[in-house]
């Protein structure tokens, strides 16, 4: 297994809609292309009363222990740790200490909603100085393509368009790494 990390941002029950409802269908193809190939884990948004979406928004889907706040059953399988947060960004100290303990090199980010969670969590990734992409066409927007859009061009913007890319360029990149040929 090589030192990169496959990092599924939010893939939960209550994040599915009519605009991400083929995520959970593509991420779990890309990653059985990438499988034991690389570190495979995701997150958890876990809402409760004291997190900024409840107190500011008045919003309480996805609370602790309701079938909401579950990753979907096609993605359950395939990650090796799912991480809880009560933040947009995943990137804290029990992150950090997963990536530094396992000697991660690279992160590749996909998932919901790419204008909240995975910019958030790429772009504190990135001001940390560890080498990220997101995978452009492995994201959605639970608010619909404008939103994803949007977010896109901010992520392009900010952590470089060299690191916003799609699902086959990563699985190439992915396997030039690993010295393997693209299944």
């Amino acid at each position: 297994m090589s030192n990169i990390l496959f990092l599924i941002i939010d893939m939960q029950n209550g994040f599915i809609n009519g605009f991400t409802q083929n995520l959970p269908e593509k991420i779990r193809e890309f990653q059985a292309r990438i499988n034991d190939r690389v570190i495979t884990a995701g997150t958890r948004y876990v809402n409760h009363e004291h997190t900024a979406c409840y107190v500011f928004e008045g919003w309480k889907s996805c609370m602790a222990g309701s079938e909401e706040a579950e990753i979907v059953p096609e993605l359950r399988g395939c990650m090796e740790r799912v991480f809880d947060k009560d933040k947009y960004s995943c990137w804290n100290d029990e992150m950090k200490a997963f990536v530094r303990d396992n000697e991660i090199e690279k992160i590749y980010f996909a998932g919901v909603n790419t204008g909240c969670c995975v910019l958030h969590s790429a772009m504190d990734c990135y001001n940390d100085l560890v080498d990220c992409a997101v995978i452009e066409d492995l994201c959605g927007s639970t608010s619909g393509t404008e939103e994803h859009e949007a977010a896109l061009v901010v992520l392009r913007s900010c952590i470089t368009k060299e690191r916003m890319i799609t699902a086959e360029r990563a699985c190439e990149e992915i396997c030039a790494v690993i010295g393997d040929a693209a299944k």
